[in-house]
């Protein structure tokens, strides 16, 4: 909005990692995983799944205090070594920032992407750090403008975010199906299902969800987590297809251009992916003709608000629909994707991780509430989060900075 002042100078970053070591594990008991309790073993790997995943819930939250001492916070997308992006907030991008004043939230971001961009550091855990420190100055804009982020982003935010679910986690199918039959009588409109690279069950299983479910619930959404080899692709898109999913997500390697190119062009469900993108530079061969994906799906707890507005508007010039991804975060991360998805086009269904809310109501109140089947913007300022100082001391592991 261009009646409010976004302009900002940082005098102060502090970062915090944290891990829920006392809660039930990061996947529940994801298909028997049995990952209920905390082990001693930090990481795991998930039989049909290349993606390494902790066994508990860890997260990076950032404070920032502008020079005019409004604070706010911000929350990287960063599961696997959150401890790596609380060092690099603190101890890296604070000296960069500190005493220089900048237009609003994007030109700091241009300015630290352009401090570490000649020397190849253009994703991992550098952006992810700064996308938190992008949240982050948003959140104070917001609370120093008496204005939700959302206001900030654009000018007409969309007031409801109808939402899917994003996964059934539990053992048994017997059990998915009751808890996607609790889910519906809630008013969700949506479900996501997450395969591993067997193809057939994973039909089998959305079959089955969908007889069970009957007209209760309307959009079936389908991750296959990067894991289709070979014409599996192909034979997925298509089978999918004709369950009548609403986008096949993240079924080839996140770098196969020309593989996603050619599988968006065969017969079956759209193509959404975006999760792995940090930046708009790495997105524009993406956006380029032929195209490669049918939705994009930025994660703000990768892109930042900032640079992710500039990668949906690119989508968009394109004729590309635009949902966020909601993956690994607290309620500082869901907030400031729900107020992302309010400045975009509202095509598509919001992801919603409902497991991951409940761990974040442990450190922080917030103002999102899911009711009938989704969201609905609320009006407190910023990203409408009070973080809980003493909670979040009881859950950090390591802190950073000031």
């Amino acid at each position: 909005m261009s009646s409010v002042d976004l302009s900002c100078a940082i005098d102060e970053i502090a970062a915090f990692h944290l891990a829920f070591t006392d809660q039930p594990g990061y996947w529940e008991d994801y298909r028997g995983g049995g990952a209920a309790s905390a082990e001693a073993k930090r990481f795991e790997f998930r039989e049909g799944w290349q993606t390494v995943y902790p066994r508990t819930v860890e997260a990076v939250l950032l404070r920032v205090k502008l020079a005019d001492g409004t604070i706010g916070w911000g929350e990287a997308n960063t599961p696997i070594g959150p401890e790596v992006t609380a060092l690099i907030g603190a101890r890296l991008l604070l000296p960069m920032v500190r005493g220089r004043a900048f237009a609003d939230p994007a030109a700091l971001w241009d300015f630290l992407y352009d401090a570490q961009r000649g020397r190849g550091y253009a994703a991992g855990y550098y952006l992810d750090a700064l996308a938190a420190l992008d949240i982050a100055v948003w959140d104070a804009l917001g609370l120093r403008a008496g204005l939700p982020v959302a206001a900030l982003l654009c000018e007409t935010p969309r007031e409801e975010m109808p939402a899917y679910l994003s996964g059934l986690r539990q053992a048994t199918l017997d059990e998915r199906i009751a808890t996607m039959l609790h889910w519906a009588d809630s008013g969700i409109q949506g479900i996501k299902i997450f395969l591993d690279g067997d193809l057939d069950a994973g039909v089998e299983e959305l079959a089955a969800l969908q007889r069970a479910a009957g007209d209760r619930i309307d959009q079936w959404m389908v991750d296959t987590l990067w894991m289709c080899r070979g014409d599996t692709g192909r034979l997925a898109k298509q089978h999918f297809g004709e369950l009548g999913a609403r986008f096949l997500e993240c079924p080839l390697q996140p770098e196969d251009l020309a593989g996603h190119r050619q599988l968006r062009a065969a017969p079956g469900a759209p193509i959404a992916l975006g999760e792995h993108f940090r930046t708009h530079y790495q997105t524009e061969a993406w956006f380029e003709q032929p195209l490669a994906l049918d939705v994009y799906q930025p994660d703000v707890g990768r892109t930042g608000l900032s640079d992710g507005l500039r990668q949906v508007a690119a989508a968009a010039n394109v004729g590309i629909p635009s949902t966020p991804h909601m993956g690994n975060g607290l309620a500082v991360f869901q907030a400031a994707s729900l107020h992302f998805a309010a400045a975009c086009d509202g095509e598509y269904l919001q992801e919603y991780q409902a497991g991951l809310a409940q761990r974040a109501a442990l450190v922080s109140e917030t103002a999102w509430r899911y009711a009938a089947g989704g969201f609905r913007l609320p009006d407190r300022p910023g990203l409408g989060v009070v973080v809980d100082t003493e909670a979040v001391a009881r859950y950090t592991v390591q802190s950073e900075g000031n």
